[in-house]
């Protein structure tokens, strides 16, 4: 099928499609380590078992009428991919939770899609059929006592909860971004990283105990330098 005869299905905004093994790596090995994928604008989302992953992507192409080729999920260390059509660039920024244990057995959902995906691809020839997304998913016990909530909020992001049960303490709650680039803390209590590719904006947290609001912000804990020569910043409230 020539790129002009053929139509790309559109992309559901703010759903999380599971990975039942479709998604692999740049040498084209699944990642098991990847529960799901969504999207928002110019990124791609992984939830993983050590938090989340943003992918910013950029096509530079030498041949406009092609369209370029990508492995779905290039979450490995190199940051430029070539294809015949020109240049995959991309950005990197985790967001791992420091000690947390997110674990595929405590994962439930809302909000199944009727309609599901089917897969033929080079490491799957029989098939991965029957996958579907969701609108929300659970997360039970990735600290004691605190379940992590995610879900669509419109098509520029999501939103992810903090489920603190009494007894627990939020404490244990350590978001460690790794970045090329550093982060900043705004005037209005956002998280901020800036790439060459887009912007990770993390809006300031809205607490509530027993449905009232309480006060409540992010809390810089620490930079570190990391082994790729960006940055490790951890994060609490």
């Amino acid at each position: 099928i020539s790129p002009e005869a053929h139509t790309p299905v559109q992309k559901q905004a703010n759903r999380f499609v599971e990975n039942k093994g479709q998604l692999v790596d740049m040498s084209g090995q699944p990642v098991p380590f990847v529960f799901f994928k969504t999207s928002a604008q110019c990124a791609d989302v992984y939830v993983t078992e050590n938090g989340l992953t943003y992918v910013f992507l950029q096509t530079e192409k030498q041949q406009p009428e092609l369209a370029p080729v990508m492995n779905p999920a290039q979450l490995d260390t190199p940051r430029l991919s070539k294809n015949l059509t020109g240049e995959m660039k991309w950005i990197r920024i985790d967001m791992n939770l420091k000690n947390a244990s997110i674990k595929k057995d405590n994962i439930s959902y809302e909000g199944r899609s009727e309609d599901a995906s089917h897969y033929y691809l080079a490491h799957c020839p029989n098939g991965i059929t029957h996958v579907h997304s969701f609108t929300k998913i659970i997360i039970k016990n990735i600290y004691p006592g605190i379940d992590w909530v995610l879900y669509g909020s419109n098509n520029q992001g999501f939103k992810y909860d903090f489920i603190v049960h009494p007894g627990a303490d939020p404490d244990q709650i350590r978001m460690v971004y790794s970045s090329e680039h550093n982060h900043d803390l705004t005037t209005t209590g956002d998280i901020s990283i800036k790439t060459d590719y887009g912007t990770l904006t993390e809006q300031a947290p809205v607490s509530f105990l027993n449905g009232q609001f309480i006060e409540s912000q992010f809390e810089h804990v620490s930079t570190k330098k990391n082994t790729l020569g960006g940055f490790d910043v951890t994060i609490g409230f």
